[in-house]
């Protein structure tokens, strides 16, 4: 099963205009986050040939808009996609989109199968700007390992990385998303990363938040455990 990278932003340009987020596809019929802006999600899927009408699930990691933003243009597109999202997301949010289309949305708050191979983590929590936030990843079954899919690592990416590991029992083949590392310091990040290769995460593909100093570091650790993230790549 393969995993896309449909759209991704990570500069501070991209910041400023508000093109923001990721969003991968897995399969052809899970998605993970959205990306900040529907018309470039959708523009993206054409250039890389995703047919919109056979996604049918959306898994939102967090509520922030850079996950969500093109949610809406999806379901304009597919109103039959079912919306997962944490069970701590706001009510405010789900009554939202449920004005707005006639969608299912399922709360999460354990681990849960959404598609063969396909498991939300359930929701973890974290702190961000001093309020509680929950998040959730995404996590492929290869079988003997599983890769994982992050939004913004609130909770902090080594948190997330523990939580995975304890609910699935299996290594981490694949570690890849938003790891909220931007203005970090240069200490700050190296023991994050000493964690996370003391976790055994054998490939990484840190883009999104991570920032550039952190990518550079991660970048330097693990060498040909590396990936450079670009729109289309194939995981």
């Amino acid at each position: 099963m393969k995993i896309v990278l449909i759209a991704e932003a990570s500069t501070k340009l991209q910041h400023a205009l508000r093109f923001w987020g990721l969003s991968f596809l897995i399969g052809e019929n899970v998605l993970f986050d959205t990306f900040s802006n529907g018309r470039i999600l959708l523009k993206n899927m054409k250039r890389l040939h995703v047919d919109p009408s056979k996604i049918e699930h959306a898994v939102l990691s967090h509520e922030h808009w850079d996950h969500t933003g093109g949610l809406g243009e999806l379901l304009k597109t597919n109103p039959n996609i079912k919306v997962y999202i944490c069970e701590g997301f706001s009510q405010r949010f789900e009554n939202d989109l449920k004005d707005r289309f006639p969608v299912e949305v399922i709360r999460i708050r354990d681990p849960l199968q959404i598609a063969l191979s396909v498991h939300s983590s359930g929701q973890i929590e974290g702190r961000y700007n001093d309020k509680t936030i929950f998040e959730q990843c995404l996590v492929v079954d290869r079988g003997e390992f599983v890769d994982v899919l992050v939004g913004c690592c609130h909770p902090g990416v080594v948190k997330m990385v523990q939580t995975v590991l304890e609910r699935f029992e299996k290594p981490i083949g694949l570690l890849a998303g938003g790891f909220h590392l931007l203005n970090k310091e240069t200490s700050q990040i190296s023991r994050i990363v000493d964690e996370i290769e003391r976790l055994n995460v054998k490939r990484i593909m840190p883009c999104h938040c991570t920032g550039r100093e952190a990518v550079k570091i991660f970048r330097d650790r693990f060498q040909d455990r590396f990936i450079a993230p670009r729109v289309g790549i194939e995981l």
